[in-house]
C-alpha cells in the first residue's frame, strides 16, 4: 500500500496541461529600463550582423504607482513578452566605493571586498548586494590595483526583480549609470585613442566620469546640481558666478587627478550630458573657467538609432541610461 501511494503521488505530480503547452518564442534584442520618481524610460535595441540598432526609445513622465501598468502595456504593444531586459538602478539605490583591490584570488575577491566595506558603509554588509568593477592595470601608473565596489540595497534589487517579472520580461542584467554611460562613450571618437570625459548633472548632484578605450577609470562626485544655477541666459547673480567657478574648479581637479595620479594623460574635451531642465544655462560661463573645450552631448550624433528614433535633448536626459544599457557589449 505504501508503495502504491508513492507511485500514485509521483504520477499525480505531472501536469497534463504542460504536455500540450506551446513554447513561447523569445523576441530578439534587449529592452533597457530605468525608473525614477517622475517617470520611466524604456529603450529597445537589436544586435544584427555585428552592429547595434536602437529601434525604440521613449520616456513617460508618470508617477511610480503607474509605472508597472505602463510597462506591461508597453511590452504587450510592442510584442516583446519574454524579451531580455537590462535594468539600470536609480542612483539612490546604490553607492560606489573606491578601494585598493585585496591581494586575493579572483574567487575570493567579493568576500574580501565585503569584509573591507564593513566600516565604510552605513548598512550592515550582510544586507547589501555587492559587485566589483576592477580598474585597468595601467590605472595609477600600475603602482596599485584599484577597484570600484558597487554596493546596492537588497530591497531595491528585489523590487527590480519583481517589477521586471510582472512586466513579463526576463531580467538578465542589473546595471548602474556609470557603466551604461561607458557603453555610450564607446561611440565617441576620442574613446578609440584617448580619453572621453563626461559631465553628468542631476538636480542636486553631479559627477565627472572619465573613460579610456573600453574602461571606466574615474568617477568623482559633485556636491551640487543644475538647480544651483540661474534659469535664464544672462540672469546671473553673484551666487551663480560663485557656483560656476566652483564647478570649474571641481572639473579641473578631476582633470589634474586623472593626469597626475592615474597617469592617463590629458582629456581633450568634456562632453556635458543632457540634463532634465533645459531652461538652465551655465555652460558658456563655465567654459571661461577652463581651457579644455566643453561640448554639449547629443546622442543622435553618435549612437546607432534607426530612422524612426529621434529623442529630443530633454528626452535624452531621461533615456540615456536605458539607451546605454541596451548597448552593453557581452565581452565587457
Amino acid at each position: 500500500m505504501t508503495t502504491l501511494r508513492r507511485i500514485l503521488a509521483i504520477k499525480l505530480s505531472f501536469d497534463p496541461r504542460q504536455w500540450f503547452k506551446k513554447e513561447e518564442a523569445k523576441p530578439e534584442g534587449v529592452v533597457g529600463v530605468t525608473c525614477c520618481e517622475s517617470g520611466i524610460a524604456i529603450c529597445y535595441g537589436t544586435f544584427k550582423d555585428g552592429d547595434y540598432q536602437i529601434e525604440k526609445c521613449e520616456y513617460a513622465p508618470i508617477p511610480a504607482s503607474e509605472q508597472l501598468s505602463y510597462m506591461k502595456a508597453w511590452v504587450v504593444r510592442h510584442k516583446l513578452k519574454n524579451a531580455d531586459c537590462h535594468y539600470v538602478l536609480n542612483e539612490k539605490d546604490y553607492e560606489l566605493q573606491l578601494l585598493e583591490a585585496p591581494p586575493v584570488e579572483k574567487s575570493e575577491l567579493h568576500e574580501a571586498v565585503r569584509w573591507r566595506l564593513k566600516d565604510l558603509i552605513s548598512s550592515p554588509v550582510e544586507e547589501v548586494a555587492l559587485d566589483v568593477v576592477p580598474l585597468p592595470d595601467d590605472a595609477y601608473r600600475g603602482r596599485m590595483k584599484m577597484l570600484y565596489a558597487v554596493v546596492a540595497n537588497k530591497e531595491a534589487i528585489e523590487r527590480v526583480i519583481k517589477f521586471i517579472e510582472r512586466s513579463e520580461l526576463v531580467l538578465v542584467v542589473v546595471d548602474i549609470p556609470e557603466m551604461v554611460l561607458r557603453n555610450v562613450a564607446l561611440y565617441i571618437p576620442e574613446m578609440d585613442y584617448g580619453t572621453t570625459a563626461l559631465l553628468k548633472m542631476e538636480e542636486t548632484s553631479g559627477a565627472m566620469l572619465m573613460y579610456s578605450h573600453d574602461a571606466l577609470y574615474l568617477t568623482r562626485q559633485i556636491e551640487f546640481g543644475y538647480s544651483s544655477f540661474a534659469s535664464a541666459p544672462g540672469a546671473f547673480s553673484l551666487d551663480n558666478d560663485v557656483m560656476v567657478d566652483r564647478l570649474g574648479l571641481d572639473l579641473q581637479r578631476s582633470l589634474d587627478y586623472y593626469e597626475s595620479q592615474l597617469g592617463k594623460g590629458v582629456a581633450n574635451k568634456i562632453y556635458i550630458l543632457p540634463f532634465e531642465d533645459d531652461d538652465v544655462h551655465f555652460v558658456d560661463d563655465l567654459q571661461k573657467t577652463l581651457q579644455t573645450p566643453i561640448l554639449h552631448f547629443d546622442c543622435r550624433e553618435f549612437l546607432p538609432f534607426s530612422e524612426s528614433v529621434n529623442p529630443s535633448i530633454k528626452e535624452q536626459a531621461f533615456c540615456l541610461p536605458a539607451i546605454g544599457s541596451v548597448l552593453r557589449r557581452q565581452e565587457l
